[in-house]
């Protein structure tokens, strides 16, 4: 649960920051970075929760930087007066994977990315 409130605050200020600091990423209004960012950080906390361990680190990061892209480049398309190139979804998407990196790492080491299996 701590990791989902990390990415709920994360996720729009990195999307925030990305669209003041690079020139191929830009939103008009302040409500279309949060609406993205809490979209990035369910989708995100879904895929630890379904994918990630310490055998699936890489795999992990990688599809949170595919998904990042995917997300950021197609939601901003929803807000008629954002402006996102897919080069400006990829840099951003970047950025993201740097910080999940190192949540990745937090998470395996904490041991809050184990799952349990249970049969039947």
């Amino acid at each position: 649960m701590l990791n989902f409130i990390m990415k709920l605050i994360i996720c729009p200020i990195v999307i925030a920051l990305s669209g003041s600091l690079l020139t191929n990423v830009n939103f008009s209004g302040a409500y279309q970075p949060i609406v993205i960012g809490v979209t990035l950080a369910v989708a995100g906390h879904l895929l630890e929760w379904a994918l990630l361990s310490e055998s699936t680190f890489w795999l992990s990061t990688i599809m949170d930087f595919v998904g990042s892209t995917i997300i950021i480049y197609i939601l901003s398309y929803f807000f008629f007066t954002a402006q996102v190139t897919f080069v400006g979804a990829v840099v951003t998407a970047l950025f993201l994977t740097l910080v999940e990196f190192f949540v990745h790492i937090w998470l395996i080491r904490s041991g809050r990315a184990r799952k349990e299996m249970t049969l039947g």
